[in-house]
């Protein structure tokens, strides 16, 4: 076995809003998978990232995402790339954290599609929205949060190619 480090920036500690991009490379294959996610969700509760990454890995499925898609996380090495919208917010004050960061993963993940083709987990388009929560969310879109959005992607897309 060798010594390994793993360097966790202040910011990935944070309880905090957040959507990020897992990059997962396999270590023989060279192929490249990517997972879309958050941290906040609907109940009550809000982990740092780099809590979320350790879930990602965990042998409870309920939690553990890329081990339930790739099978051998084992197999792959990893890299989050994220930013945030906010602290968090207990929901029994304000649901508006909750709101946002549901909105700018489901952005994300259209973005990441656009950019990357294949992702683990593609958002599913399926459930009927009514027009006045379509125009709620695209009010939670804006400017300067789909910048951040697509400097997120800009950001894995050049780390993929100088990795690959």
């Amino acid at each position: 076995m060798s010594v390994c480090r793993l360097h966790v920036p202040a910011e990935a500690t944070r309880r905090e809003y957040a959507v990020y991009v897992m990059v997962a490379h396999h270590r023989t294959k060279k192929s490249v998978r990517l997972y879309i996610g958050k941290t906040g969700d609907n109940r009550e509760g809000c982990n740092p990232v780099i809590s979320r990454a350790g879930n990602h890995l965990s042998f409870n499925r309920l939690h553990a995402q890329s081990r339930n898609y790739l099978g051998k996380p084992e197999n792959y090495d990893f890299d989050f790339f994220f930013t945030s919208f906010g602290p968090y917010v207990r929901p029994s004050r304000s649901r508006r954290g909750i709101d946002l960061v549901n909105q700018m993963e489901r952005r994300l993940n259209l973005l990441a599609q656009e950019a990357f083709g294949e992702i683990m987990n593609p958002l599913k388009l399926s459930r009927y929205i009514t027009r006045a929560e379509k125009d709620r969310r695209s009010r939670l879109e804006t400017p300067e949060r789909m910048a951040r959005l697509k400097e997120l992607i800009k950001t894995v897309r050049q780390f993929i190619q100088e990795d690959t």
